[in-house]
């Protein structure tokens, strides 16, 4: 009799203590590891100082390839771009691979060896499409510090993207009038013709120029503005994938073994995996891959902004029902600091306590840097 008492009392107990054990959720977890696990810097368009931007820096020095998600047009983001090249600068990178066509990249570069990239970045920007120019992504004197400390730092620069729409109506022009006047003259209304559609230039009409010319290298450009523009017209995604790791591997592959790449491109085209808009395994998946094969390194960042302006008008992202980015790393920010988050560690359980974007960033990058500034919205490529 006593025997079963005490077995009903420790089963009692046991159960008791089951039911006051407190359950760790995933939302639980996650606060907890924030806590360890973040980071700050400050930047005022200076030189970057704290723990955030040394854990940043360090990325480099254990990594074959960095790679930064980044949100596009910020200028203050270019300015911490210029001493992130620095940074990998003196860990042995010297390629820089960014999200424009190969032929931008080559006029990026001369443009960077020029007496004033600023002045020419913003000439360009002026004379280009409304409100994005004529290079996306390179329109300001902040993105000019980009430039001038790729080619101070003695930096390739790898364009391994479509050329973007905008660009046409330049290249276009560049072909034409790098020829001699009697070739200008006997082809005027062909070049017209083509530039009366810029946006869409007529195949025949390119395949005419190009045989036409005999520069192999406009020749190919030409190609090029067909290819991208057949992107444009159909909105091919898994095409524009298939370009960008075709062309990063045609750099890759010309280089010298294991090379050094430093990133910067729109955040969707860096995850591992799926990526989070067009659910197609884009370049930064490609190159993770590589990683592993090397043995080497591959390390992604998230960058993302918690507020915009547009016209006039302060968004919130964090209070949008359409938000862009994860509420739980919005609520993060800092109105003085980067917030830098390492979220390599992290181990997720999937009871569902957490938003589904919440989950898909922990998955697919290594770290979330959350900026604070307050972003000018134009019309962004992305």
């Amino acid at each position: 009799m006593k025997q079963t008492l005490f077995c009903m009392l420790l089963l009692a107990a046991c159960l008791s203590y089951g039911q006051s054990k407190q359950v760790i959720t995933d939302e639980d977890r996650f606060n907890k590891y924030i806590t360890s696990h973040i980071s700050y810097f400050t930047f005022n368009g200076q030189r970057p100082t704290g723990k955030g931007w040394d854990n940043l820096d360090e990325l480099f020095a254990k990594n074959q390839f960095v790679a930064w998600g980044e949100y596009h047009n910020s200028p203050l983001l270019s300015q911490l771009t210029a001493y992130a090249l620095e940074s990998a600068q003196k860990h042995g990178y010297k390629k820089w691979c960014i999200e424009v066509g190969p032929y931008t990249a080559l006029e990026l570069t001369r443009i960077s060896r020029t007496k004033s990239p600023a002045d020419t970045l913003t000439k360009l920007y002026k004379n280009g499409y409304p409100h994005i120019g004529t290079f996306p992504f390179f329109s300001s004197p902040e993105d000019a510090q980009m430039l001038i400390a790729a080619n101070k730092l003695h930096f390739n620069i790898w364009g391994i993207d479509q050329e973007f729409q905008m660009s046409f109506p330049y290249f276009l022009a560049k072909v034409y009038q790098t020829q001699q006047r009697k070739f200008q003259y006997r082809y005027k209304a062909l070049y017209d013709s083509l530039q009366a559609k810029w946006w869409y230039p007529d195949t025949k009409l390119l395949d005419s120029m190009a045989n036409a010319i005999t520069q192999t290298q406009y020749k190919a450009l030409l190609k090029e503005i067909n290819t991208s523009k057949e992107i444009y017209h159909t909105g091919d995604n898994s095409g524009r994938a298939a370009l960008m790791k075709a062309n990063f591997f045609k750099y890759y592959d010309a280089g010298a073994k294991n090379e050094k790449v430093f990133f910067k491109m729109g955040s969707n085209h860096l995850a591992k995996g799926i990526n989070l808009q067009t659910n197609l395994y884009d370049i930064g998946n490609a190159v993770y891959e590589l990683a592993q094969r090397n043995q080497s390194g591959f390390t992604n960042v998230y960058l993302m902004v918690r507020y915009t302006i547009e016209k006039g008008k302060l968004t919130d992202d964090m209070l949008s029902k359409e938000n862009e980015n994860p509420k739980a790393f919005s609520k993060l920010y800092d109105i003085d600091k980067w917030v830098l988050i390492d979220l390599r560690q992290l181990k997720m359980k999937y009871d569902n306590t957490l938003p589904r974007d919440t989950y898909q960033l922990i998955e697919k990058y290594d770290y979330v840097l959350v900026s604070p500034e307050k972003l000018s919205i134009a019309n962004n490529e992305n």
